[in-house]
């Protein structure tokens, strides 16, 4: 990868994840290496876990200190398909209606710091531009409550945060 940004084939270099943990790993791989962007999931949702929560907005704090870009992805996630018969591509279950779309994408924008990266369902990208493009503010914490209550919204990742120390370069 650093050979390939040196040869100027590549301008930027960034580490993903997915599930809980991932700001921990992240936070790891920035001690390890100076990435130019990070990319995890970032929704209502997912933010009410209090160790991803913590630990996201840790890396948060790192990334701007550092001028690391934050990508963000799941941010339409409502469920994991369960019972529910899949009629997307995307391999949750996402919002569909347009009114929770803007909720949820209103609820990210609201983090100047971050970047959303859309679902991967082509049908839903005319409702997530649309909804981008009406931003005025972050949604009330209340009305995001509320629609994970009527929508029955969960978590797509549970597992608990490991405790991970991070290494320094010199490991």
């Amino acid at each position: 990868m650093i050979q390939a940004r040196d040869e100027r084939l590549v301008r930027f270099i960034g580490v993903t994840g997915h599930g809980v943990p991932v700001p921990q790993f992240h936070l790891r791989s920035l001690a390890q290496f100076d990435f130019d962007s990070v990319l995890l999931p970032y929704n209502y949702v997912m933010m009410q876990n209090p160790l991803y929560a913590e630990n996201f907005n840790k890396l948060l704090a790192l990334c701007k200190e550092r001028n690391v870009a934050v990508q963000t992805i799941k941010g339409i996630t409502r469920s994991p398909w369960n019972d529910v018969q899949q009629n997307r591509t995307t391999w949750y279950r996402p919002l569909e209606d347009q009114a929770d779309i803007e909720l949820a994408i209103h609820w990210i924008f609201g983090n100047p710091q971050v970047f959303l990266n859309t679902a991967g369902d082509i049908t839903i990208l005319p409702l997530t531009l649309k909804a981008a493009h009406r931003f005025t503010g972050r949604p009330p914490m209340k009305q995001m409550q509320a629609l994970t209550d009527r929508l029955k919204m969960s978590p797509l990742f549970r597992i608990a945060i490991i405790k991970i120390s991070p290494k320094t370069k010199n490991e």
